[in-house]
Parts: C-alpha cells; sequence; structure tokens
C-alpha cells in the first residue's frame, strides 16, 4: 500500500531538485535526487511522473508564486491610491516594480538559472518576459508627463525585453563565474533607464 503523500516531502522534492539542476543542470538524474534527499527515488515519482514534470512544476510553481506576489503588491498600491493622480499612482507602482520587485525576482537565482535553461521547451520564457515588459511600458506610458515627447511603445517593449533577458542570463553567469556584477548593480542600472524615460526620478518605495 503507497503511502500517503504530505506536503513536507513534496516541497523537500522541490527544493533539493531545483537546488541539484541549479548546480548541476537539468541533466541530474532521479536516482541522484533521491539519493540526495535520502529517499527511494520510486517516492519521487509518488509525487511527479516524470523528470520533465519535476522541473516544469519548479518552474510554474515558483513563477505563479512571484507573480501573485507582484500583483498583491500592485493591487495595494491601487486600492492606497484611489483618489490620487493617475500619473502618480503609475510612478509608485514603477517604483514599487523596479526597486521590491526586481530585487525579489533577481534574488532566485536558482528559479532564473531553470528558466534559462529550459527556455526553448516548457519555460515559456518569451510569454514571462512579455508580461514584464508589457508592465512596464504601460506604466512608463502612463507616467510620461503631457507634451513630452512620447517613446514607441513597440520599441520600448522591445529595449525592456532585451534589457530583462540579459540581465537573468548575466545573474546566471555570474553565479558560475568570477563575473563581478551583483543584482544590485543590474538593478541600480534598470532603475537608470527607467528614468531616463521618464526624464524624472521615480519616488522611494516605504
Amino acid at each position: 500500500m503507497p503511502r500517503p503523500k504530505t506536503e513536507e516531502k513534496r516541497k523537500l522534492i522541490l527544493d533539493t531538485a531545483k537546488r541539484l539542476f541549479a548546480l548541476e543542470g537539468v541533466g541530474v538524474s532521479m536516482n541522484e535526487m533521491a539519493e540526495a534527499i535520502g529517499i527511494p527515488v520510486g517516492s519521487i515519482y509518488t509525487y511527479f511522473d516524470s523528470k520533465q514534470v519535476l522541473v516544469e512544476t519548479i518552474i510554474e510553481e515558483g513563477w505563479n508564486e512571484y507573480r501573485l506576489w507582484l500583483e498583491e503588491g500592485i493591487a495595494s498600491i491601487q486600492l492606497g491610491s484611489q483618489n490620487a493622480d493617475k500619473r502618480l499612482t503609475a510612478l509608485k507602482i514603477l517604483s514599487f516594480f523596479v526597486n521590491k520587485a526586481l530585487p525579489k525576482l533577481f534574488s532566485d537565482v536558482e528559479l532564473i538559472m531553470l528558466l534559462l535553461a529550459e527556455a526553448g521547451t516548457t519555460a515559456r520564457l518569451e510569454e514571462k518576459l512579455q508580461y514584464f515588459s508589457s508592465m512596464i511600458t504601460k506604466l512608463v506610458s502612463e507616467c510620461q508627463v503631457s507634451g513630452t515627447a512620447e517613446n514607441d511603445p513597440r520599441q520600448y517593449n522591445t529595449g525592456i525585453t532585451v534589457l530583462l533577458l540579459g540581465a537573468l542570463e548575466t545573474l546566471r553567469l555570474s553565479s558560475k563565474t568570477d563575473l563581478k556584477l551583483s543584482a544590485d548593480d543590474i538593478q541600480a542600472f534598470f532603475r537608470l533607464i527607467v528614468e531616463n524615460a521618464l526624464g524624472q526620478g521615480l519616488p522611494d518605495t516605504d
């Protein structure tokens, strides 16, 4: 009779697999994972039908958890700014994204490494980058002062996508080499790009 599934064991499998995939690549076998955890390999298959399912679960659950946190943060700003000027609200949201949400994303290097490793297959990386670039492009457009030259939304969207992809790849390389670029460096550069596009600084976040 199979043992009942538990959330604790499921989380242990996910956390261990995520760490091993980041360290050694997705070529790590299920047997190696089971040995690292200290359980029979069959126990992993009780929770995940295949290694590919395990990889996809790590990526999508990590992404969805982050996206939910981000959208809850944005909703909180919108709720607290119901009577505020639309442009000021957009500035606050953009500042939250650049100063809080990007560092949170950049801190999960293991997830980033999996996203890039699976970019051509199951990670749906383009969809995730488009989610960010569309949001930023829209916010920048809402933040711009009336009468100033506006950015071409299509070009700006492309630029943000390239910038984000480059940031993720830089973080991946920094974790594997002696490249002297940190998440803080990348976030500061991203903020500079956004502020230059706006022609003004972003407000500080609480």
